[in-house]
C-alpha cells in the first residue's frame, strides 16, 4: 500500500492535485481531510482552532489505519499541511508492505496569495498563508519532493508526481511499485 500525502501550505493546489492522482490509478482513494470534521462541528465541539486541526490529524489517523488494516485500496492520498508529530504518526506506518511518501507543493507566496479555482480568498485566509510560509509548511525537511508548482498546471503537477514516485519506489519499495504499475493509468 502506498499512503501519500501532498503537503502544501494553504491554496498550494493539494487538493486539486491529490484527486487528478487519484482519478490517475487505479484501486485509489482520497480522503479529504476537511470532511473528517466540518467548521460547524468544531463550533459545534467547543473547540479552538488547534483543536480543531488536533481533531481532524486523530480521525485521518484512525482512517488511514484502518484502511491499511483492510488493505481495501493500493493508494490512499489525502492533502494535509504536515507538521512533526503528523509526520511521525504517518511515517510510523510503514512496514515491508507500506510506504508513506510525503510530497510538498510550494508555489511562490505571491501565487498562493491569490484567487486560485474556485477559492476566494479573504483576509484571514491570506494572513493564514503568510503564516504557513513563515512557518515553513513549503520547505519541510522531511518531504519526499518539495515541487515548485507556480507555473505549472494541475495536471503537470500530478505527471511529475507520478514520475517521481516510480522512481522513488523502484529503488525501495519495488513490491509496492509493482502495485502502483499496475494500477497507473497512463
Amino acid at each position: 500500500m502506498l499512503i501519500l500525502n501532498i503537503n502544501g501550505p494553504m491554496n498550494a493546489g493539494k487538493s486539486t492535485v491529490s484527486k487528478i492522482l487519484v482519478k490517475r490509478m487505479k484501486n485509489s482513494t482520497f480522503i479529504e481531510v476537511d470532511d473528517l470534521m466540518s467548521d460547524d462541528e468544531q463550533k459545534a465541539l467547543g473547540l479552538s482552532l488547534q483543536e480543531g486541526w488536533r481533531e481532524r490529524h486523530r480521525r485521518l489517523n484512525e482512517k488511514l489505519k484502518l484502511l491499511k488494516k483492510s488493505r481495501t485500496f493500493d493508494t490512499v492520498i489525502f492533502a494535509y499541511p504536515i507538521a512533526d508529530n503528523t509526520y511521525r504518526d504517518w511515517k510510523s506506518l510503514e512496514d515491508k508492505n507500506t510506504r508513506f511518501i510525503n510530497i510538498t507543493l510550494a508555489p511562490d507566496l505571491d501565487e498562493c496569495l491569490k484567487n486560485r479555482g474556485s477559492r476566494e480568498l479573504d483576509d484571514w485566509g491570506k494572513n493564514r498563508i503568510r503564516e504557513m510560509y513563515a512557518e515553513g509548511y513549503h520547505t519541510r525537511s522531511y518531504s519526499d519532493f518539495i515541487i515548485n508548482n507556480t507555473s505549472q498546471t494541475p495536471r503537470e503537477t500530478a505527471d511529475i508526481i507520478v514520475e517521481f514516485l516510480k522512481a522513488t519506489l523502484s529503488k525501495s519499495h519495488s513490491n509496492v511499485l509493482k502495485i502502483l504499475d499496475k494500477q497507473l493509468d497512463l
